[in-house]
């Protein structure tokens, strides 16, 4: 199959959505596919358009070119009105399918897939309105909760509500922390003290 792996993107997660998509694009290959890895934001200026999808395919260099744009992404996005970079959906319209190795926000929230749908664009994973359910992981367990899938207690907050007593939300320690939507790299904390620290 041809495959187009989008990865990179925009959001904080850029860095693992490149690892993720040069193992996939690697495993793809191996497996015979004529996959190729793709930055959707900053795209690929040097295409061959009479065998976009070539039998022969450096598959580390492309990582390597991707990551080539990470210092200039604030800046791309302040000159540029499209999220989708040169050349990507044209290489997507010409694959037969995107395999989608893209993380966090304008990639796991539904956005790329609802584009995608419209474009009649094949795509792996979920469509946009469960990815765009997911990304908010309040709605999740709530949606797990009205379904009857078991789910760890939890509640959500505003930061300006935070409150520093567990007792107060039917909670004690130890308890997890975590962003409700976006990247929890930097955010997922393990509390096991007899206090929370909102910051």
């Amino acid at each position: 199959m041809r495959i187009v792996v989008l990865a990179g993107g925009t959001s904080t997660e850029r860095a693992i959505s490149i690892v993720s998509g040069t193992g996939i694009c690697t495993a793809l290959r191996e497996k015979g596919h004529q996959a190729i890895l793709v930055d959707v934001f900053g795209g690929t200026e040097n295409v061959d358009w009479e065998n976009p999808f070539p039998e022969e395919y450096d598959v580390e260099a492309a990582s390597a070119y991707i990551k080539s744009f990470d210092d200039k992404i604030e800046d791309m996005k302040k000159e540029r009105k499209s999220f989708f970079g040169p050349n990507v959906i044209k290489l997507c319209e010409l694959c037969d399918i995107v395999f989608l190795g893209l993380h966090g926000a304008n990639g796991e929230d539904g956005k790329v897939q609802a584009a995608f749908d419209l474009m009649g664009i094949k795509y792996t994973g979920t469509g946009y309105l469960s990815s765009a359910l997911a990304m908010d992981k309040g709605i999740t367990k709530q949606m797990f909760r009205m379904n009857g899938v078991p789910t760890p207690a939890g509640t959500s907050m505003e930061k300006a509500a935070c409150t520093r007593n567990l007792e107060d939300l039917g909670m004690e320690f130890p308890v997890v922390v975590k962003t409700c939507c976006g990247c929890c790299k930097n955010m997922l904390r393990r509390f096991q003290r007899r206090r929370l620290h909102c910051k």
